[in-house]
């Protein structure tokens, strides 16, 4: 347990806010008031606190107050969504996670659009190991989902291959201007050049 604060410890919550900056933006898909409710829902049911972290962590217990606002995070976005799909097709929450992937510069090189992707998504604390590279080298770079963090939570809402369909959308977005290609072949992602 950790009894300071650290760089991973910033990265981490760096992480909750850019997913809760995406739960914003898929708000806007409902009336004003509509998504008041919801957002409101939301900060009761899973709150996540806003601020400088030093401010606003537990310092006596650093890795559990992170671990405890990750799997609130998670529930936010995955009951977002699962209430969105009454409302509207998959299709055009893939496209809004485009679009907000586009405000993002993913990448010049395929290790570049690895370290996004990784500075990015909740994909557990470094040492659960989620993701592991299988090939890098400076044309391509393959990887693979050892460890799925998001399917607890949210097969409680939806199914929970609509959190990676949306991630992928998003990454897709976020290389529109580069030269980099992102794919999925079986279980293996692919950024290449």
């Amino acid at each position: 347990m950790s009894l300071f604060l650290g760089r991973i410890h910033y990265i981490m919550y760096e992480k909750i806010i850019f997913q809760e900056d995406i739960l914003e933006s898929l708000l806007k898909f409902l009336d004003k008031d509509e998504s008041a409710k919801l957002k409101k829902d939301l900060d009761r049911e899973f709150p996540i606190e806003r601020g400088e972290l030093e401010d606003i962590i537990d310092t006596s217990n650093i890795h559990a107050w992170l671990d405890k606002r990750v799997v609130r995070s998670e529930n936010r976005l995955a009951k977002a969504v699962s209430i969105l799909l009454k409302n509207f097709d998959l299709e055009k929450i893939k496209n809004k996670f485009f679009e907000i992937g586009k405000n993002y510069n993913g990448g010049k090189t395929p290790l570049e659009a690895f370290n996004f992707i990784t500075s990015k998504f909740l994909d557990g604390m470094p040492c659960d190991h989620a993701l592991a590279i299988l090939k890098n080298d400076k044309d391509e770079l393959v990887f693979t989902v050892e460890k799925d963090v998001h399917e607890s939570i949210w097969k409680n809402y939806v199914d929970p291959k609509n959190y990676w369909i949306l991630r992928d959308n998003f990454i897709e977005g976020s290389l529109k201007s580069s030269n980099i290609k992102f794919e999925k072949i079986d279980e293996n992602y692919i950024l290449r050049k």
